[in-house]
């Protein structure tokens, strides 16, 4: 799907599901990369602030805490307005990883 059609309007969504996986697997570096495709490639994506969450988790993961506490912090600055769900679990993660 990726690789025929780049530019549709679903690659985000395709991307952070390939990284869903590879967290799921803990293959936390593939995920990490994944993730930060979603949010530098799709900054605009419905799915880039969960990504940028989703990338916080799998740095914090490898034991990346002090790239994981910047990742989490930059959901609140670039999009302040992102889902309840997603700021909360920011906070729970930031928590989790002493930030």
């Amino acid at each position: 799907f990726l690789q025929a059609y780049p530019s549709d309007r679903l690659t985000p969504d395709a991307v952070y599901m390939l990284g869903e996986s590879q967290f799921q697997r803990q293959s936390f570096k593939d995920a990490a990369e994944l993730f930060l495709q979603v949010s530098t490639k799709y900054p605009n994506s419905t799915r880039a602030p969960e990504s940028l969450l989703r990338l916080g988790q799998s740095l914090a993961s490898l034991n990346e805490r002090e790239a994981a506490c910047a990742t989490f912090g930059e959901v609140d600055r670039k999009y302040p307005r992102a889902a309840s769900t997603v700021r909360q679990a920011v906070e729970r993660e930031q928590k989790r990883a002493g930030c």
